[in-house]
């Protein structure tokens, strides 16, 4: 009997929908903006793959740049491939936020056959904003096809644009990365792009980079680069910089003390004294440390006590 009403409520709130959607089609065909844009928010909402072929419509053609960026988010929100020839085709709008709009879709979608247009619009967009958008898309897809591209904007002058491309690589574990970003962690003046790479070689776990490191954390002054130092060089099996994971540890900045958490986590050393720090932080307010600390008791085998019972109201 439950299941039968199941498929009859279900087969309603099909209809429903299918009844809503088209009833938003129509309004798709209002002289009002404001109506159109509505009408592709509702769409979007509804996620029916039926609905695709209307919005790629609307994102090509419609003369609101409000519908068209409406239209791109919907169909990145959807994750539809299908509609990838429509962003590839929206790069090239001349309303930012359409551009924008099809930027982030392109993220959600991850399909492989929007790198290389993305790659090509990076070569001709002068947005710095619309740039650093794309070179972070560009890593969450994670194709190797991006790679050279990747590289060539780590390279660059845009410090921002070599940070995130640095992000973008460690994320993708490129492994072609690895000199190149071991060049920009030695050598760049600017601490926010060698903290990038410093960190996207930890992620590449190329054990090249493990020489590199540890002899930039001999001679480095900042204390953020030796922390983003200490906690590479763990991910890449090294315990160069444990003395300054434990210090880390200790910190009473949350972020300082996640970092050296996990650290000590990596590297599989075990004392009292990072014993009772790891079962400190598992009681923090704070869900971040909570969340590494209990990480790093599951790697070192720490029992850590049983969560308080909040008292029952009555």
């Amino acid at each position: 009997m439950r299941i039968i009403i199941a498929l009859v409520l279900c087969t309603g709130l099909a209809l429903a929908q299918q009844g809503g959607a088209e009833n938003q089609f129509k309004l798709m065909k209002s002289t009002s903006p404001a109506v159109r844009r509505e009408a592709v928010r509702d769409i979007g909402r509804m996620r029916q793959p039926s609905s695709v072929n209307i919005l790629c419509e609307a994102l090509e053609n419609d003369a609101d740049f409000g519908v068209r960026a409406m239209a791109a988010e919907a169909l990145g929100n959807m994750r539809s491939k299908e509609a990838v020839p429509s962003l590839v085709k929206a790069l090239n709008d001349k309303n930012r936020n359409v551009r924008s709009s099809a930027i982030v879709a392109f993220g959600y979608i991850r399909d492989k056959n929007s790198v290389q247009p993305l790659v090509e619009y990076l070569k001709k967009e002068t947005d710095l904003g619309l740039r650093l958008s794309a070179v972070n898309v560009l890593g969450v897809i994670g194709s190797d096809e991006a790679g050279p591209a990747l590289i060539e904007m780590l390279e660059g002058q845009n410090p921002r644009l070599s940070s995130v491309a640095a992000q973008s690589l460690g994320r993708m574990r490129y492994s072609q990365a690895a000199k190149p970003l071991m060049k920009v962690a030695a050598k760049s003046k600017e601490e926010s792009s060698r903290i990038a790479a410093i960190k996207a070689l930890g992620e590449v776990r190329n054990p090249e980079a493990v020489k590199t490191l540890e002899e930039l954390l001999e001679k480095e002054k900042s204390q953020d680069v030796q922390y983003a130092l200490v906690y590479s060089l763990a991910q890449l099996g090294s315990d160069k910089g444990f003395a300054l994971a434990l210090d880390a540890a200790k910190s009473e900045n949350i972020e300082t003390k996640r970092n050296g958490i996990r650290a000590l986590g990596l590297m599989k050393q075990k004392t009292k004294e990072i014993e009772n720090i790891v079962i400190e932080a598992s009681k923090s307010e704070n869900t971040g440390l909570k969340r590494d600390a209990e990480a790093t008791a599951s790697y070192l085998d720490i029992k850590l006590p049983p969560p308080e019972k909040t008292p029952s109201k009555k």
